[in-house]
């Protein structure tokens, strides 16, 4: 069995004599002496130790036969004692363990920075990360340290209050309502996460998160109101996209690229998909000063963080590029139906057909006026493929764009809400330290007490360009489950119907699935 002892380097160096508080672990293979400081600690009231003088120490060596002294000591179970000289050197240490004094017991004492270790006690250290000693050691220091209530906890004290309670009976079916009529939105999702982030992050990493985003937030709500005109300037934009798909219909309904398609399916769809354009900017008119009036809360939104006005903006974009998301569906719908019919009639001019129930193609004698039925609708579906497949081709190009553009706004939000910006303002202060960053120096023994002194000290560590997930826990997602760019991309090449608009819909969706 080994004795560790863990003494801050503030109690040398004062070089005063005095009672020792801390924490004793008794471990399967050592005994463990945290000191934590020299005066009653909330959690920790009784000493565990005490620095002496020299002489001191002598005299109560050589008075231990004396009666009332032995009392004393049998009332002492696990006890530290250490003497230091007039210059702050450590002479002598003698631990008691388990009420018995053992000298032979090899002793390690470690001299901590105390300045140090509190700044690596600002990393989030959960029990998870405490099997290495010094980050328990960083635990034990943050959690001695009485703070005082913050402010998570005043507003908790608030929310309990009876006039908090009324106000919040009678907003929770307004709010209800809104959540049903909003939960499509990337703002609702983000709402969501940004509760969750709350709930999950440290104080400490939550204040400078809501910080930093609110900052980005008012400077951007600030751009918005010196620039003006923003709800104008996003129906010219509106315009812009609409008098765009118009002559990109157009052109699909000649002969595109030199292509030969079915002038009669082109020319149906093209009806088809420019009376809905020429609706849905009609309906964009009609609404024109309520979307205009739209931007008064996404200024507001500032006050809230950049995270928001992101969530906003990507709703925007869904609302202008909407007809578009509509035409890849009809597209896709008819290249589904396409492929599939000209599967199953191939099937069926070789004289076989697919047996659902054993899941195989097996072989099936078919009548005359079968076989000829399913040639001439196999030749039909065959020529107005090239068709079906451009239009598809164009419209699932169009959405993936969409889909890119949604995605990269929602990974910009949540690496908003990822991002450890309390731990990049202390590396800015310098005070920024990690486990990488300790120095540790052998500086000296007592070969007589078999004790071995060393200091352990963090140092500033660098913050960029390096994996900080090991420094404290970043926030997560719990739904986490939205396809990547690289899966989307993937599902349009092999035909299949996506159709969600949001990626964050796509996490709800695999939620629900899994739940069943």
């Amino acid at each position: 069995m080994n004795i560790k002892i863990y003494l801050s380097s503030k109690l040398i160096e004062k070089c005063t004599f005095c009672e020792l508080y801390g924490l004793v672990e008794d471990l399967r293979d050592e005994i463990r002496f945290t000191v934590l400081d020299a005066a009653p600690l909330p959690n920790y009231t009784e000493p565990i130790g005490k620095i002496c003088s020299v002489a001191d120490y002598m005299q109560f060596r050589t008075a231990q036969n004396d009666r009332t002294l032995r009392e004393q000591l049998a009332r002492e179970d696990n006890f530290l004692r250490l003497a230091i000289s007039n210059s702050g050197r450590i002479k002598h240490v003698m631990a008691k363990v388990k009420g018995v004094t053992i000298e032979s017991l090899n002793k390690l004492l470690i001299i901590y920075d105390e300045k140090g270790f509190n700044n690596l006690a600002q990393n989030d250290l959960n029990a998870e990360d405490c099997d290495n000693d010094l980050l328990h050691l960083a635990r034990l220091i943050k959690a001695s340290r009485a703070e005082s209530a913050g402010w998570t906890d005043k507003l908790h004290a608030l929310a309990e209050r009876d006039e908090f309670q009324r106000v919040y009976e009678v907003l929770l079916p307004v709010g209800k309502g809104l959540g049903m009529m909003f939960r499509k939105t990337a703002l609702y999702y983000h709402f969501c996460e940004w509760v969750e982030c709350i709930q999950q992050k440290d104080a400490n990493a939550v204040k400078w998160t809501l910080l930093v985003d609110i900052c980005f937030g008012v400077s951007i709500m600030s751009m918005i109101i010196y620039f003006g005109n923003t709800g104008t300037r996003f129906m010219e934009y509106a315009e812009i996209v609409v008098e765009s798909l118009l002559e990109l219909l157009q052109t699909l309904r000649g002969n595109p690229i030199g292509l030969k398609l079915n002038g009669s399916l082109s020319e149906f769809i093209f009806s088809c998909f420019s009376y809905q354009v020429e609706l849905w900017w009609m309906f964009l008119i009609i609404l024109s000063p309520a979307i205009q009036l739209l931007f008064v809360p996404l200024s507001i939104l500032g006050l809230f963080g950049l995270s928001f006005q992101v969530a906003m903006l990507s709703d925007l974009m869904v609302l202008i590029s909407m007809h578009a998301h509509c035409f890849y569906v009809y597209v896709s719908v008819l290249y589904r139906i396409q492929v599939g019919g000209i599967g199953s009639l191939y099937r069926t001019m070789l004289g076989k057909k697919r047996n659902v129930l054993r899941d195989r193609v097996e072989a099936h004698d078919y009548m005359n006026r079968q076989l000829f039925l399913a040639t001439l609708s196999f030749t039909v579906l065959l020529f107005m493929f090239p068709t079906i497949l451009l239009y598809y081709a164009v419209f699932a190009s169009l959405r993936f764009v969409i889909f890119c553009l949604s995605y990269t706004l929602m990974k910009i939000r949540r690496t908003i809400l990822r991002f450890p910006f309390d731990a990049m303002v202390r590396w800015v202060r310098g005070v920024y330290t990690n486990l990488e960053s300790l120095e540790i120096y052998n500086i000296g023994s007592i070969a007589k007490e078999n004790v071995t002194i060393t200091y352990v000290a963090p140092r500033s560590a660098t913050f960029w360009f390096r994996d900080t997930s090991r420094d404290f826990p970043r926030w997560e997602p719990k739904l986490e489950t939205s396809t990547s760019i690289g899966k989307f991309f993937v599902s349009l090449v092999k035909g299949e119907l996506v159709t969600f608009i949001q990626p964050d819909e796509r996490i709800s969706f695999h939620a629900k699935e899994k739940g069943k």
